[in-house]
């Protein structure tokens, strides 16, 4: 019997909604009135990773499930810098979400290759002023953290390394839900786009200059899908998605060669690879880096050992306040230590030796164009057309915004489409490996004209791609929940890899259940047990996150289980004897009980409790399929007949990226 396509459609509509249906029945939130509940919102992006948003639900099902008041909320990423990450009203840092703050927070991080729990967790490093939004403050911890970054031999320090993550797993300030795999598309125009950004993809995004094109001088389109630019200005950021923009803008003192062989480059220092421009004193304490001669800003006014010191001492003012400065007051101290002996020499004077000090300090740090910003107050940089790239005067072209050194020019931003674009930098400088001269001989550095665009939705921006009006897909948008685009699109047009990612569901350690455990019962009761409390509750949340099916059945295996944040699987160090919290109910339950609530013996989970979660990540993949199967259909009828890039399908998800 033959059926027309409408009724294949319409039976294939139906089936899907039977199917979500019976899942949905499965999580219908329930309503608890024991007396030992408590309240708590889960705080979630709602303008970017709809997969997080997927798991998101799934959580708060399985915490409503344990007798948990869990409500969810979608708030733009903007909403969650102000509120959370970088609060701009101080009264608000460390209170509860019905107090104006937040209780839990889905988010992501890109970490960094070098394992420096400190930048994220260490009690001085607090927002706003700081990476440690948790507010987590804990001696062991700090004492580790500061450990590592005064230990210069590797293998002691990595030992430490090791003993900070099997704290941080035990005390939880975050619950790590998965290490990312990443997937980025691109198009044919991109010659060596596979190996570009398998490679390149850290210590920024996305690495343009090492693209080559056909045609040369190409133009090209980068979807992204998180909020536009907010802060152009690095020290200001707290964006993942300001680096698509500003990191092919601005330049270090010194760059990371690649993720292979992770190999420090003299940039704005002078020096080669064997021999760069910084030196350290025996102790540890006094570094001087001498720097590259001829370096021109974009505007080509020149550079020199000023610029540097402008740069730091920006980071320090109390006006400005930096996202990162806490973190640079705990390594430098403060403005006076960095000094300029001559126009080609700076020396820092550290109070303490830095592990990472070329790493992160040298090569985290985007140096700003004195002779400009010199001009604008502090108070005003975040408003300034130079972080904004928005001029109050309308502008197309050549439009006042950020200059710096970088292989990339700022040209004019576009509100409408929401779309920056830049412009080649044909006098972008010469240094060991990566500068101007060294790409454009190895054929890269051939793409003149670079649009970063905001464009929400992978559906949206699969259909960017396939007709022409992107070039790349960030890998953000979480292809891997495309199995029907990654099979037309081809794996040759494919880059996978293991980031240096985390996707984490983060705890207020200032809430008085989550955090000091003053509310919970058992801190009720005794007061110097409730910090104890408040660590039963976070890791019975954590044993209730599905970790598993989340990559298997959202992600379809692109990832692996997480542990602790701020050290990944790739980075030197990662302790390989700890294993992830399992998804176990019982386990969770049984914890809530030790910080005091469930005071009777608890009944035994029921069968959604323990089955459900599964049975629907079945169903929802059995819908993906069914529905795979009739896009694919649809496709063919609509001109797709010979699928783009081939029939080649993905690689698989556990296999290693090639080298």
């Amino acid at each position: 019997m033959k059926i027309s396509l409408g009724r294949l459609r319409l039976v294939t509509l139906a089936l899907c909604f039977v199917v979500l249906s019976m899942a949905s029945a499965a999580f219908v939130p329930k309503v608890h009135s024991s007396p030992g509940i408590f309240k708590i919102t889960l705080m979630v992006p709602g303008n970017a990773n709809p997969a997080r948003q997927s798991w998101s639900l799934v959580v708060q099902n399985e915490l409503q499930g344990l007798g948990i008041d869990a409500g969810r909320v979608l708030l733009d990423f903007n909403t969650i810098i102000d509120r959370v990450i970088q609060p701009t009203d101080p009264n608000i840092v460390g209170k509860t979400y019905d107090n104006g703050g937040w209780d839990t927070l889905f988010i992501g991080n890109a970490l960094g290759i070098d394992p420096d729990p400190a930048i994220l967790y260490n009690s001085t490093n607090f927002a706003p002023s700081g990476s440690n939004y948790n507010l987590w403050n804990n001696s062991q911890a700090d004492h580790l953290g500061t450990l590592i970054d005064q230990t210069v031999d590797k293998p002691t320090r990595l030992n430490y390394v090791r003993q900070w993550q099997a704290l941080a797993q035990n005390v939880t300030p975050s619950a790590t839900i998965l290490y990312t795999k990443e997937i980025v598309a691109f198009t044919s125009k991109l010659t060596n786009g596979q190996s570009v950004f398998q490679i390149y993809h850290f210590p920024y995004w996305a690495p343009i200059e090492q693209l080559s094109s056909t045609p040369v001088d190409a133009s090209i389109v980068l979807d992204q899908t998180g909020g536009p630019p907010a802060n152009l200005i690095p020290e200001l950021s707290s964006s993942y998605y300001d680096t698509t923009v500003s990191g092919v803008i601005f330049g270090n003192l010194a760059q990371r060669n690649d993720t292979v062989f992770k190999t420090m480059l003299p940039q704005l220092a002078s020096g080669t690879v064997q021999s760069p421009g910084w030196s350290v004193s025996a102790d540890g304490k006094t570094w001087t880096v001498s720097l590259r001669s001829g370096v021109t800003w974009h505007d080509g006014q020149p550079f020199d050992a000023n610029d540097v010191k402008f740069t730091f001492d920006s980071i320090f003012d109390s006006t400005l306040k930096p996202p990162v400065q806490s973190f640079y007051q705990s390594i430098i101290g403060n403005a006076g230590n960095v000094q300029v002996i001559d126009p080609s020499t700076v020396k820092f004077t550290l109070p303490n030796p830095y592990a990472y000090f070329v790493e992160n300090i040298l090569g985290g740090t985007a140096i700003l164009p004195k002779h400009i910003l010199s001009a604008v107050p502090y108070a005003n940089w975040r408003t300034d057309v130079f972080n904004t790239g928005k001029p109050v005067t309308p502008c197309s072209s050549a439009c006042p915004g950020p200059i710096g050194v970088g292989p990339y020019k700022w040209d004019h931003y576009d509100s409408t489409t929401q779309t920056a674009y830049l412009v080649r930098n044909d006098n972008y400088l010469d240094f060991p490996v990566n500068g101007g001269p060294e790409l454009r001989a190895r054929g890269a550095f051939t793409v003149k004209n670079y649009a970063a665009k905001t464009l929400s939705g992978s559906d949206a921006a699969i259909t960017d791609i396939t007709t022409g009006a992107a070039d790349v897909l960030d890998s953000q948008y979480h292809l891997e929940t495309q199995q029907s685009f990654l099979l037309t699109w081809g794996s040759s047009k494919l880059a996978i890899y293991d980031a240096y990612g985390i996707q984490e569901m983060g705890f207020n350690m200032k809430h008085p259940i989550l955090g000091t455990g003053v509310d919970t019962p058992l801190g009720k009761q005794d007061p110097s047990k409730a910090a104890l409390a408040a660590q039963y509750v976070r890791q019975a949340i954590s044993h209730a996150i599905p970790r598993q099916l989340i990559i298997g059945a959202l992600l379809y295996g692109y990832g692996k289980p997480g542990i602790t944040s701020a050290v990944t699987p790739p980075s030197d160090g990662f302790n390989t004897a700890l294993i992830p919290d399992d998804f176990n109910l019982t386990e969770s339950r049984v914890l809530l009980q030790k910080a005091g609530y469930f005071p009777t013996t608890p009944t035994a989970p029921s069968f959604w409790d323990a089955y459900g979660v599964y049975i629907a990540g079945a169903l929802v993949a059995a819908v993906v399929a069914v529905s795979a199967l009739f896009v694919v259909r649809t496709r063919r009828r609509s001109g797709f007949a010979t699928p783009i890039g081939g029939t080649t399908p993905p690689p698989s998800p556990t296999s290693s990226p090639p080298p």
